[in-house]
C-alpha cells in the first residue's frame, strides 16, 4: 500500500486549519472576515487592515479581534502568518481582474477566459488532497445507492454527475431535478448507512441543500460535498469535501473546477470498475441504433 503523500494544500497551513476549526463558532462580524480569508487566502495576504474591513463589510476592530482569536496578537501577526504561508503562490484571477479594471471598455476575450479557467483548475489541484479524492471514489464504488443533490445552478451539476456515474455504479440518481425541494426530500426519505449523498453547493449556498445533507447525516449515510472552500457550511456536515474554487474576474462564479471534479470522480469510479470498458462499449452500442449517421441513410428510391 502506498504511503499517503504529505498534505501540501493551502488549507493544510496552520493558520488556515485554525480558521476552519473555529469559523462556525465565531460571532457574525468575525465570521465574515474568516469566511473571506478562507475563500480568498491569496488576496487576504495582500490587504491592509482597512482594506480587509472594506472587503468584508466589517471594521478594522473586527479584523483585529479575529487575529486575536487565532492567538496571533493582532492584524500584523495574522498578515505575517498569511504571507509566510502563501508567499510562493500567486492568484492569476486577481491579477487579471486588476488588469481588466485598467482596460478602456473592459475588454474580455478568449485568452482571459482560458487564463481564468486555468487559474481555478490549478487552485483546485493545490487545494485538494489525493487521499480525499480516493475516499470519495471508495464511498461511491461501495455505496448501495448514491443520491446526488444540488439546487440553483448546482442542479445541473447534480444531473451531470448522476447521468455519467449511473452506468458504473450500483445506483446513482439526482434527487433535485423535478419538483423542487419538497420532492427532493421525498426521494431522500429512504437513505440509510449503506448509502451516499453527494451534495454540490456553491455560494450563495442553498439552505435546502444544507438541511437535506444534515438529514442524510443523521440517518447514518456518508455525506460527500463539492463546494468552494472551508468557509462553506457544508464542510461541517460532510464526511469528506472536495473544493472547487469558483472565482472569476467578470462572472459571479466559474463552473470550471466543479466540472473538472465531477469528470475526475467519474473517471476514478470507472478505473475502479473492472467491467467499465465493457460497460462503456455496451452503452455506446445500445444507443447507436437510435442515432442518425450518414452511413445508415438508405438511398432514395427512384
Amino acid at each position: 500500500m502506498p504511503t499517503p503523500s504529505k498534505d501540501t494544500t493551502v488549507y493544510a497551513a496552520p493558520v488556515m486549519r485554525k480558521l476552519t476549526e473555529i469559523v462556525s463558532e465565531l460571532p457574525p462580524s468575525l465570521r465574515k472576515v474568516a469566511d473571506f480569508i478562507l475563500r480568498h487566502p491569496l488576496k487576504a495576504a495582500t490587504l491592509t487592515i482597512e482594506e480587509m474591513a472594506h472587503e468584508t463589510l466589517t471594521s478594522p476592530a473586527a479584523v483585529n479581534r479575529l487575529a486575536k482569536a487565532l492567538n496571533l496578537g493582532g492584524y500584523s501577526g495574522m498578515k505575517a502568518e498569511l504571507v509566510t504561508t502563501l508567499q510562493q503562490m500567486v492568484s492569476p484571477v486577481d491579477k487579471l481582474r486588476n488588469e481588466l479594471a485598467l482596460r478602456p471598455g473592459g475588454v474580455f476575450g478568449l485568452h482571459e477566459q482560458l487564463q481564468s479557467a486555468g487559474s481555478n483548475l490549478a487552485t483546485a489541484a493545490s487545494n485538494n488532497h489525493a487521499d480525499t479524492f480516493e475516499a470519495f471514489i471508495t464511498r461511491l464504488t461501495t455505496a448501495r445507492k448514491i443520491y446526488i443533490l444540488g439546487f440553483g445552478n448546482s442542479v445541473y451539476f447534480a444531473g451531470l454527475a448522476a447521468s455519467t456515474l449511473m452506468p458504473f455504479c450500483a445506483d446513482a440518481t439526482a434527487i433535485s431535478m423535478e419538483g423542487g425541494n419538497e420532492n427532493a426530500a421525498y426521494r431522500l426519505a429512504a437513505i440509510d448507512e449503506q448509502d451516499v449523498l453527494l451534495a454540490i453547493s456553491l455560494p450563495r449556498y442553498s439552505i435546502d441543500t444544507l438541511q437535506l445533507a444534515r438529514f442524510a447525516n443523521e440517518r447514518g449515510a456518508s455525506v460527500l460535498a463539492i463546494t468552494d472552500s472551508p468557509a462553506s457550511p457544508l464542510t461541517g456536515i460532510a464526511e469528506h469535501t472536495l473544493f472547487a474554487p469558483c472565482d472569476h474576474p467578470v462572472l459571479t462564479s466559474s463552473n470550471i473546477a466543479v466540472l473538472a471534479l465531477i469528470e475526475g470522480l467519474v473517471a476514478g469510479v470507472m478505473a475502479r470498475n473492472k467491467e467499465a470498458v465493457k460497460l462503456a462499449t455496451e452503452l455506446t452500442e445500445s444507443v447507436m441504433s437510435y442515432l442518425h449517421t450518414p452511413a445508415s441513410r438508405k438511398p432514395a428510391k427512384k
